[in-house]
C-alpha cells in the first residue's frame, strides 16, 4: 500500500514538472519579437527619371510599371536668333536663285529666281533698318545647314532637270520658313518692330510658296502631255 501511494505521488509530480514546462514554452513563444521582413513592401510605385511611373497590365493579368515620358518643352527664342533664322533664310533664298538664273531653262524659272533675288533682297535691307542683333540658336544653326546642303546639289547638278530640282526646293524651303514663322518666331517675339516685319515678310513667303507649287503643276503637265520618244532601228545588209 506505501508503495502504491509513492508511485501515485511520484506521477503526480511528473506531470506537474511537464504542465510548468509547457506553460514556459508557451509563454517564450509568445513573447519571442517577430522580425521585419527583408523585402521591400510591394505597394510603392516606382519611379524613373522619365516621369511618374504609370502600370499596365501583361496578357497574364499582371500589373508592371511603365514609365511615362515628360512633356517636351517648346523652344523659346530671343529676338537676336529671331533675327538670325530670317537673316539665314533671306540669304539662302538669294544665293539658291542667283544659281538657277546662270542655270536653268525655262523662262518661268528664271522669272521666278529673280523675283526672289528681288523680294528677299528687299527683306534684307528692311531688317537691316531695324539695327537688331543677331545671335545662333539649333534652330538657325539646322536652316543654315540645310540651305548649304541645297546650294550644293543646286550647283552640281547639270542635268535637264535642274529646274524641276530648284522648284521642288523652293517649295520645300518656303514651306518650312512659313512654318517656322507662324510656330516658332510670332509666339516668341517681343519687339514690336520685328513682330511687324515678320506679319509684313509672312505673307510674300505664302505667295511665293504658292508662285512655286504652280511651277511644279507646269512641268508635271509637260511631263503628262509630251509623246513617248520612238526609237529608230537601222537595217543592215548581210
Amino acid at each position: 500500500m506505501k508503495m502504491t501511494t509513492s508511485l501515485r505521488n511520484t506521477a503526480l509530480v511528473a506531470l506537474s514538472l511537464l504542465a510548468v514546462v509547457h506553460c514556459g514554452g508557451e509563454q517564450k513563444s509568445a513573447e519571442a519579437p517577430t522580425m521585419p521582413s527583408a523585402e521591400p513592401p510591394t505597394d510603392q510605385s516606382p519611379e524613373t527619371d522619365a516621369g511618374t511611373a504609370q502600370t499596365a497590365q501583361t496578357p497574364q493579368g499582371i500589373e508592371v510599371a511603365t514609365p511615362t515620358a515628360p512633356d517636351a518643352k517648346p523652344e523659346t527664342l530671343s529676338d537676336a536668333q529671331i533675327a538670325a533664322i530670317t537673316d539665314a533664310a533671306n540669304t539662302a533664298e538669294i544665293a539658291q536663285a542667283k544659281v538657277a538664273q546662270v542655270k536653268s531653262k525655262d523662262s518661268g524659272v528664271k522669272t521666278f529666281a529673280a523675283m526672289m533675288i528681288t523680294h528677299h533682297g528687299e527683306a534684307k535691307q528692311k531688317q537691316a533698318k531695324l539695327k537688331l542683333k543677331t545671335e545662333e540658336s539649333g534652330l538657325s544653326t539646322a536652316m543654315h545647314a540645310d540651305a548649304d546642303a541645297t546650294l550644293n546639289a543646286l550647283n552640281a547638278d547639270t542635268g535637264k532637270d535642274f529646274d524641276k530640282t530648284y522648284i521642288e526646293a523652293q517649295i520645300k524651303g518656303h514651306q518650312k520658313v512659313l512654318d517656322t514663322i507662324n510656330e516658332k518666331l510670332l509666339p516668341n517675339v517681343k519687339d514690336a518692330n520685328l513682330k511687324a516685319y515678320l506679319e509684313e515678310i509672312k505673307p510674300k513667303v505664302e505667295a511665293h510658296l504658292k508662285q512655286a507649287k504652280v511651277l511644279q503643276q507646269s512641268f508635271d503637265s509637260k511631263s503628262s502631255s509630251a509623246p513617248p520618244s520612238t526609237t529608230s532601228t537601222s537595217k543592215h545588209a548581210g
